[in-house]
C-alpha cells in the first residue's frame, strides 16, 4: 500500500507527496523515511484523507492530535 504524507508549513502552505508500495519491501511492520525541507514544518500528516487501511489513527501525525475523529463526534453527540 502507498503512504501519501501531507507537510504544512510555517507559511501556511501544504505538500503532499505519495511514496510507492516499493517503500515496505524490506519490513512489512515498520518504514523509516528522511525528509529535507527547505521551509519549517509545523505538522506532518499519514494518510490525510484516511483512504488506506489503517487500524490506529491516532498515530497518523505529528505534532500528536489530542482528539480522535470519534472523540469529537462524541462530544457533538453530547452538545445535541
Amino acid at each position: 500500500m502507498p503512504i501519501i504524507v501531507e507537510f504544512e508549513y510555517e507559511d501556511g502552505t501544504k505538500e503532499r507527496k505519495q511514496y510507492p508500495a516499493q517503500i515496505w519491501r524490506l519490513n512489512d511492520d515498520e518504514v523509516t523515511k528522511v525528509f529535507h525541507s527547505s521551509k519549517a514544518i509545523t505538522k506532518i500528516t499519514v494518510d490525510p484523507d484516511e483512504q488506506t487501511a489503517d487500524v490506529d489513527l491516532t498515530n497518523n501525525s505529528w505534532p500528536k492530535n489530542t482528539e480522535t475523529k470519534f472523540e469529537q463526534f462524541k462530544k457533538n453527540q453530547i452538545k445535541s
